[in-house]
């Protein structure tokens, strides 16, 4: 049987844009990766050993240490309030007793999943308040979850856990924080629908 693809290419497409936004699509995955790679590149200039190195994004403008110095802070709270003493040495160092050590890198820090919740509400329809807050609030939930997961590492490590529980923690942080995001792209959504509802009820 001949298909006549002068018929059936047009038809096709018609189809894919009625029920797939192919260029909100793109511009998604094009946010996404522009925002992680320009972290990877970020963290190269604040880097002292990077050929690059620049001390005034180091000390002035590095929100890599921000995100990371504030989840390393708020992890060894929640371990220390759950009986697991630690301390930080250096900027990417926990250190449990002298005995574990726990080296929060780049790839520890969630920025993947920051950068896909960003994209999605940049790419979304909304005034700019509403996607600063939402941007936000997305950025605090993944952190949080972060923190938790790097606490309970700590105190996992410390009590030896780790032989007994065959899991990869990354695995779980980012089964745990994909969820999250799904649930708040669903609120997200459900909240514009709803202000659009309300702006055609009051017309």
């Amino acid at each position: 049987m001949r298909i006549h693809t002068g018929y059936f290419l047009p038809n096709l497409m018609n189809l894919i844009e009625k029920y797939f936004d192919v260029v909100h699509f793109f511009k998604f995955i094009a946010l996404v990766l522009l925002f992680y790679y320009f972290s990877v590149a970020f963290n190269g200039l604040v880097s002292p050993e990077g050929g690059l190195y620049s001390a005034f994004l180091d000390q002035y403008l590095n929100y890599i240490d921000w995100i990371r110095s504030s989840i390393m802070y708020a992890a060894i709270v929640i371990a220390y309030n759950l009986g697991t003493e630690a301390y930080i040495v250096g900027s990417q160092l926990i250190n449990i007793e002298n005995v574990v050590q726990l080296n929060i890198w780049l790839p520890c820090l969630g920025l993947g999943v920051i950068s896909f919740w960003v994209a999605f509400v940049l790419t979304n329809d909304g005034h700019w308040k509403k996607k600063l807050a939402w941007s936000l609030m997305g950025i605090v939930a993944i952190c949080f979850i972060n923190t938790w997961r790097i606490a309970l590492l700590i105190i996992a490590l410390d009590n030896k856990w780790t032989e007994r529980i065959s899991i990869d923690h990354h695995d779980l942080f980012n089964i745990v924080a994909y969820t999250i995001i799904v649930l708040m792209m669903y609120l997200y959504n459900r909240k514009k629908s709803t202000t659009d509802l309300n702006s055609l009820t009051t017309v």
